[in-house]
């Protein structure tokens, strides 16, 4: 063979290997994604923050509304003035109260009275009773000295009538004796009845105490009512002057002088007359969310921005946490606030209580990081172990991953959805990797394990990450980067 032939033959088969080559490249890499890339970067410092709103209020303030109707007949203050606890903020009518408070004063007085006289009527009853025990007395001694006397005649008629049937002593004689024995008979029957009607009097006395004792008791109770009322006659009276209880600024009055207070109750917030604050201490009351409260604490500091002061930003921290959900008219099934308090450390003069408030507290502070852009995180459902770790598939053994799921008597492989984040290889590959992550800044999020630092990871656009796969080749868009840069 020539020279020249073996030359044709070799540049043949090159160009024919470079044919294959680049065919071979074409097809690999036909399905290439245009992505936006980040770097997997070290940070100084990253802090995670909670963002909420609100409004101003004070730490001490309280909503005055009146416990009696009547007509406002003094108000000497004004909205925005001072007042010290113990002040007189308004009047009431004072009228009605005061013929309420006579009335059961009389009451009281009437049935103080009737519970004395009952008293007397006690100490007469016992009286009655020592006369009748006295009389009881007496007639059980008459009792017993007519017995005796029975008894004398009755042995003495007994005697003569022996006499008499012997003819010992005349007929007169024995009839004497027969009518001293009827006449003591007589007695002692008398003096039965009069000591059982003096007992049956005893009974009745002592009857008449325990009605007597029963109504004093009565009487009592009732005088222990009217000094109820009476108690409340002069508590309603006292009521118709209302005093400042703390020191403090009215922040707002609702009611002039001439019109009508009415009782309070939570159902009708119109009856509030006036607030009173004490403006030392300012706080931000804020709504939480229900996800985000749980990552509060109390001394969390919080930078919070007044809508009416828009460039001034107020340092605080959080003071108190609510247990509960915020009550509200929603559906239950919906997301739910809990109140935030936050004490200002150095609130302006100019803060007013309701005034709209955004608070961001921050929740936790990290140094000397690795961070990833928020948006680069994606969930994945994919295959994991029996201790349930991923290991990332070879992406060349298609064949055999079909095999081993369709194969028999080996059983489906678990599957589990995983955080993380598709890894751009040298090779222009991006392969899925799940990753641990620790708190979340604004844009940025801490990862904790299975990143390093320089690694180009995919983060965009927000529809390829939903639909890329792993193992699939990407391509930078570099418009999308000179737009970034732009911004």
């Amino acid at each position: 063979m020539t020279k020249g032939k073996k030359v044709w033959i070799m540049g043949g088969a090159i160009l024919a290997l470079l044919v294959i080559v680049v065919a071979s490249v074409k097809i690999s890499r036909k399905n290439t994604v245009l992505v936006q890339t980040s770097v997997v970067k070290r940070k100084d410092v990253l802090s995670s923050k909670v963002t909420a709103s609100g409004e101003i209020r004070a730490q001490e303030f309280v909503d005055l509304q009146s416990e009696i109707a009547g007509i406002i007949t003094e108000l000497p203050l004004r909205e925005g003035a001072a007042v010290k606890k113990g002040d007189v903020l308004l009047r009431i009518d004072p009228i009605q109260t005061e013929a309420d408070q006579a009335s059961s004063r009389a009451q009281y007085d009437a049935a103080l009275a009737e519970t004395r006289a009952q008293e007397f009527l006690i100490l007469n009853a016992e009286a009655n009773l020592k006369r009748d025990e006295a009389s009881l007395r007496s007639a059980r001694a008459e009792l017993e000295q007519a017995g005796h006397n029975f008894a004398r005649a009755e042995s003495s008629f007994k005697r003569k009538q022996l006499l008499h049937e012997d003819g010992l002593i005349s007929r007169d004689d024995y009839e004497a004796a027969q009518n001293d024995f009827k006449s003591a008979q007589s007695r002692l029957e008398v003096a039965r009845a009069q000591a059982s009607q003096t007992e049956s009097q005893v009974k009745v006395s002592r009857n008449n105490i325990e009605q007597s004792k029963a109504s004093a008791e009565a009487r009592l109770a009732n005088a222990r009512a009217a000094m109820a009322s009476l108690t409340r006659a002069k508590d309603q009276l006292k009521k118709t002057t209302l005093y400042s209880p703390l020191d403090g600024v009215i922040t707002q009055l609702n009611v002039e002088k001439g019109e009508r207070a009415q009782p309070g109750i939570m159902s009708n917030p119109e009856a509030t007359l006036m607030t009173i604050a004490n403006l030392s201490v300012i706080q931000a009351e804020l709504k939480v969310d229900e996800t985000d409260v749980v990552n509060l604490s109390l001394g969390d500091i919080t930078e919070v921005k007044v809508d009416a002061l828009p460039d001034v930003v107020f340092e605080g921290e959080v003071t108190e946490i609510g247990n509960s959900p915020i009550q509200s008219s929603a559906a239950s099934q919906e997301a739910k606030d809990f109140k935030v308090i936050v004490t200002l450390r150095d609130p302006s003069p100019k803060l007013r209580p309701g005034m709209s408030c955004t608070g961001d507290i921050t929740t936790d502070v990290r140094n000397d990081l690795l961070v990833i852009p928020m948006q680069a995180l994606t969930v994945r459902d994919v295959e994991v172990d029996k201790d349930g770790k991923y290991h990332p598939p070879d992406v060349n053994k298609q064949s055999g991953r079909v095999a081993r799921a369709s194969g028999s008597g080996e059983d489906e492989p678990e599957k589990k959805e995983l955080e993380g984040v598709f890894v751009v290889g040298e090779n222009g590959m991006a392969r899925f990797r799940d990753v641990k992550t620790g708190i979340t800044g604004e844009s940025e999020i801490e990862v904790l394990e299975n990143l390093k630092e320089g690694e180009t990871i995919v983060s965009g656009s927000f529809q390829t990450l939903r639909t890329i796969k792993d193992g699939t080749f990407v391509k930078v868009d570099k418009a999308s980067k000179t737009d970034a840069r732009k911004r």
